[in-house]
């Protein structure tokens, strides 16, 4: 890890971090999907050799803009991080949240559990640049658990 006073030896941090940001923007994608099931839940998977496909997620509205059909919208994205090989996201319309929330949750914590490099078993919501864990799945059932946040996003999104 690098620490601030190795990052300082480095140069300016604001060159560096804009220069990280150009390389995050470079990795390469080698598969992208959009899964889809017959309950209305949608979102895209991005896959790769890189170990850093999962960190394009500090980008993802470039991402969104880049691989979805559809913008940011203003209630944001749902995310998904299972292994460092892997980013799922979701566009969030009302009419598809709780399906598509209730799919990613299974995928992620699928890809989770079976992937080396693994990273994280839950779905993140993204908000203006800020991301809040929303939901996980428990692997033995179709039990979804969603945390405070995950309760006021759906509470926002599909009304109370």
């Amino acid at each position: 890890m690098l620490t601030a006073d190795h990052l300082a030896d480095l140069g300016d941090l604001t060159a560096l971090r804009e220069r990280a940001l150009q390389n995050l923007r470079a990795v390469r994608v080698d598969r992208h999907e959009r899964v889809k099931d017959r309950s209305g839940a949608r979102f895209d998977v991005l896959m790769g050799d890189s170990y850093f496909v999962a960190s394009l997620a500090l980008v993802l509205d470039e991402v969104v803009r880049r691989y979805g059909k559809d913008a940011p919208t203003p209630d944001g994205i749902l995310v998904a991080l299972p292994h460092r090989h892997q980013l799922a996201f979701h566009v969030i319309r009302d009419s598809d949240l709780v399906p598509s929330l209730n799919l990613m949750a299974r995928f992620a914590a699928a890809g989770h559990e079976e992937s080396p490099g693994a990273l994280s078993p839950a779905v993140f919501w993204w908000h203006d640049g800020d991301f809040a864990q929303v939901a996980t799945a428990d692997g033995a059932s179709e039990y979804l658990k969603l945390t405070e946040e995950g309760v006021a996003l759906m509470a926002r999104v599909v009304g109370g």
